[in-house]
């Protein structure tokens, strides 16, 4: 029986400043199967911590198996002012494939755009919680991490620190996902900011680069989804959907506040990225070659998606 999309449990306040606990044994990593556009065979749990509570470096929503394992580690980058809870339907898709997700935030998401970090702050402030959470997140939710290098996700400016946190901060990886990611001013209402890709990358992780046609002034030609696509190192794949916008792959009940262009399907533009990223991440961290077919054939959706790859 397919599991239900979400399993919620809500943890008690325990006290921050406490340290990560032990991390587990790790066994024989988890590996999915069938078809990465629905839900996988795993029920999902959630928990959220504060900033220091077990060690976190910054407050963290942990999606992940309730079935114990040893799973690979995703962390995923919020965009601009984002919350990194408007994520939980794409995140729990993936999670339900057999992978620990980690969304930190970055800074408050209360919609104002003056005194937040830039980008290669912030880049440098994820790379303290991948270290941190490639050691714990697992065993805190119950299972074991893979104790190969984690992969890193993120949408509009959190994936242009994605790779920032792999180009410049040099942080090991086995795969990048970029969510219609935006380079430059990194979101609107922005003064410019140091670009992640100034130039094409020599050495790159294997990459998957999601766009979305209508990126509007919340990814501007110049900067969007294109831009990574043609600076990454291969491999790389591009699959680019058609008709919708920058944030339509955020929780129904989200909206963007009115900055950025949506389409007509957001339900499908959801089921599509989380998709993506679940036939990507068993591909590269779950060594499933057979996930590899479904980012190059034609996707099952309403939704016209056309895909380049080198």
């Amino acid at each position: 029986m397919r599991p239900t999309l979400l399993t919620l449990i809500l943890f008690g306040c325990g006290p921050t400043g406490t340290p990560a606990p032990a991390p587990a044994t790790p066994g024989v990593v988890f590996v999915s199967r069938g078809d990465p556009f629905v839900l996988g065979p795993l029920e999902v749990t959630q928990r959220d911590l504060r900033e220091g509570e077990l060690g976190a470096p910054k407050p963290v929503r942990l999606t992940a198996p309730v079935t114990s394992g040893t799973y690979p580690v995703v962390q995923f980058q919020h965009g601009f002012l984002s919350d990194r809870r408007t994520y939980d339907e794409v995140l729990t898709h993936l999670a339900s494939h057999g992978f620990v997700v980690v969304a930190p935030q970055m800074y408050p998401a209360d919609g104002v755009p003056l005194g937040k970090e830039g980008a290669p702050d912030e880049a440098r402030a994820a790379r303290r919680v991948a270290e941190w959470a490639h050691q714990a997140a697992a065993t805190i939710m119950g299972s074991a991490a893979d104790p190969r290098p984690i992969g890193v996700a993120g949408h509009s400016r959190g994936g242009k620190v994605t790779w920032w946190l792999t180009a410049q901060e040099q942080y090991p990886t086995r795969g990048i996902v970029g969510v219609d990611p935006v380079d430059g001013k990194g979101g609107p209402l922005l003064g410019a900011q140091p670009e992640a890709l100034p130039a094409p990358l020599e050495t790159a992780p294997p990459s998957l680069i999601i766009g979305m046609e209508l990126g509007g002034s919340c990814a501007p030609a110049c900067d969007n989804f294109q831009h990574f696509f043609d600076r990454t190192t291969a491999p790389t794949t591009l699959l680019l959907v058609k008709g919708q916008g920058h944030a339509d792959m955020l929780d129904a009940d989200v909206n963007s506040g009115g900055l950025c262009v949506e389409g007509p399907n957001r339900v499908e533009t959801r089921r599509v990225t989380g998709g993506a990223m679940a036939a990507f991440f068993r591909w590269k961290l779950q060594d499933d070659d057979l996930a590899r077919g479904f980012l190059q054939s034609d996707v099952l959706t309403t939704l016209e998606v056309t895909r380049a790859s080198r």
